[in-house]
């Protein structure tokens, strides 16, 4: 049971971790709508970056069962992706707030702290990737990015 506790709260930790990382990237730009369906996109990339970001050397026959199985992800769990942004929400790494009738997500300065003090390979590797959404993927349309997460993700070789 202690086990199960312990592997739960992990995967919640580094989850949330992944998805405050992304957060921190478009902080800077206020009018971006970040409501939960563009977090649950913009994760697919950070979560499969093999599988969606063209620049990561596909040639390197890593056997990542996740990776090799994202078409399996393409519908995401929405609770667990509120259960996550209410994690983060609750240890005060982001704000919740209202714009357009839709609930958006943005880190603030406890969170910027935390990211800041991150120096793991993994956190960094996250940090690369989330550079690329905010640079190529923010560009497009929820449609299309649908679209190259289809393409993509079931695009099995």
């Amino acid at each position: 049971m202690i086990k199960e506790l312990n592997l739960v709260n992990s995967d919640l930790i580094l989850n949330s971790t992944r998805l405050l990382i992304l957060l921190s990237k478009f902080e800077s730009r206020k009018a971006f709508k970040m409501n939960i369906n563009k977090i649950m996109l913009y994760d697919f990339y950070m979560k499969f970056p093999k599988t969606m970001i063209p620049s990561v050397n596909k040639d390197i026959k890593v056997h990542d069962f996740n990776e090799f199985y994202s078409f399996y992800h393409w519908q995401p769990d929405r609770n667990q992706y509120h259960q996550f942004i209410r994690y983060l929400l609750s240890k005060k790494l982001i704000d919740k707030k209202i714009l357009s009738n839709d609930f958006i997500y943005q880190i603030n300065d406890r969170g910027k702290n935390v990211i800041e003090r991150l120096e793991s390979d993994y956190s960094k590797q996250l940090d690369t990737i989330s550079d690329y959404i905010k640079q190529e993927v923010s560009k497009l349309s929820d449609a299309k990015i649908e679209e190259n997460i289809l393409e993509n993700a079931f695009n099995i070789k």
